[in-house]
């Protein structure tokens, strides 16, 4: 792959759709490196391509026009030193490309697994390691018929591939596992996948943790890990509320982070980043889903205030400066308390930036925000995180000075959104 007549510090990077947090990603590279993007989808939701810095790349390939033979020797042609996931969307892509151009990356041969739901616990339960029981079907008939024999307990209902807790439903009869069935099949989820098959899986009873994990030579670094909280939506959903940063020396990471090194072993996951979910329950971990990307919620300032380091840096050294991260240690130190609070929409209206940002600046945790929203757009209670206005990061020394402005927002929230 080395050309003589490129400066090795000039090679330049690929990015496959660096849409949402892949955007972070694209602005760090670019301090570095010259940037080329792929996309892998031919019309990406407005949200999503909104979201994507193309000033940052000198090149912008799309996959349906250029043909994916073609697109590789195009790319070959630049002498790339690596191929990076920008999000969900180019997961699967970004793992043939690299393969295809000889460059570090995860194996394709199990990169459906590591969107697929159902192959992914498949190949986790392959590995030894516990899985829920779960069921695919494309029959609402058969989802019910599985709820029934499984003893009629509480059930998950979501599509194969999708993200975002994009269509999830909590069904505890029958009638409720049939109607979310048929709310799925047939439709096109978030990924913009047709859902011909459904996901059933038994409902994992405890509390649930997110753990962000970068990857080098297989080996995985723990750059953050969260207790999550949550809440019902007006319909009766379960929607994400909080996120609690653990401490590192938390007594429960030492299962969840053993568990967690074991899913990504399975799934072969040896370089990049990884956003894993999972329920601690009373027999031990479970997996909810991995994406083999960065997390959909990362927040280089505020990660670096709390922990002096992030995701998004740690991924940059594992691709430009291996050596460094090598050097640091595997799990994450812990300078200040911090907090993801989840807006939560309960009404129609607009939403007014301005005023929400002054609300927020009263708040004296209150670090930044990620906002999903547009001043002034439209608003509809929350029902997932898509349809939530954006996620505040709260950072203090104090844990009891972000719970008490955790309650404040959420006081005042009641009333203006």
């Amino acid at each position: 792959m080395t050309n003589p007549c490129i400066e090795p510090g000039q090679r330049p990077l690929v990015l496959v759709d660096a849409y949402s947090t892949g955007a972070f990603l694209a602005r760090a590279l670019a301090e570095h490196r010259p940037l080329l993007h792929v996309s892998s989808r031919r019309d990406m939701p407005a949200a999503f391509a909104a979201s994507c810095p193309q000033a940052l790349f000198t090149q912008y390939y799309q996959l349906h026009e250029v043909g994916f033979e073609p697109l590789c020797q195009v790319l070959a042609a630049q002498h790339p030193e690596a191929v990076l996931t920008g999000s969900e969307f180019g997961v699967e892509l970004a793992d043939r490309l690299a393969a295809a151009l000889g460059l570090p990356g995860n194996d394709p041969a199990l990169s459906v697994a590591r969107r697929d739901k159902a192959l992914m616990a498949e190949q986790v339960a392959a590995a030894g390691l516990p899985v829920a029981a779960q069921l695919r079907t494309g029959s609402a008939e058969q989802a019910c018929a599985w709820f029934q024999a499984q003893g009629a307990r509480p059930v998950v209902v979501k599509p194969l591939d999708s993200a975002g807790s994009d269509q999830v439903f909590i069904c505890r009869d029958a009638s409720q596992v049939r109607d979310a069935a048929n709310a799925i099949l047939g439709g096109t989820n978030l990924m913009m996948r047709d859902n011909h098959e459904v996901l059933v899986q038994e409902y994992l009873e405890g509390d649930e943790y997110v753990i962000n994990t970068v990857s080098h030579q297989g080996q995985h670094w723990l750059s953050d890990a969260w207790r999550c909280t949550k809440t019902l939506s007006g319909d009766g959903r379960k929607i994400y509320d909080s996120e609690y940063l653990l401490a590192p020396d938390d007594p429960c990471l030492e299962t969840l982070v053993g568990y967690v090194e074991g899913v990504l072993d399975a799934l072969a996951i040896a370089e990049g980043p990884a956003h894993t979910e999972v329920i601690l329950t009373a027999a031990g971990p479970r997996l909810l889903e991995t994406g083999a990307r960065l997390s959909g919620l990362a927040n280089p300032p505020a990660l670096q205030a709390a922990t002096g380091a992030d995701q998004v840096s740690l991924t940059v050294e594992a691709c430009l400066t291996p050596a460094r991260l090598l050097q640091r240690p595997r799990r994450y130190r812990q300078l200040q308390a911090a907090c993801t609070l989840n807006l939560i929409a309960r009404g129609q209206g607009r939403f007014d930036l301005g005023r929400v940002t002054s609300h927020l600046d009263q708040l004296a945790s209150y670090h930044s925000a990620r906002w999903r929203f547009s001043d002034g757009r439209a608003l509809a209670p929350t029902v997932d995180l898509n349809s939530s206005p954006g996620a505040v990061f709260m950072v203090h020394p104090q844990p009891d000075r972000i719970r008490q402005d955790q309650l404040a927002w959420r006081t005042w929230e009641q009333d203006w959104l």
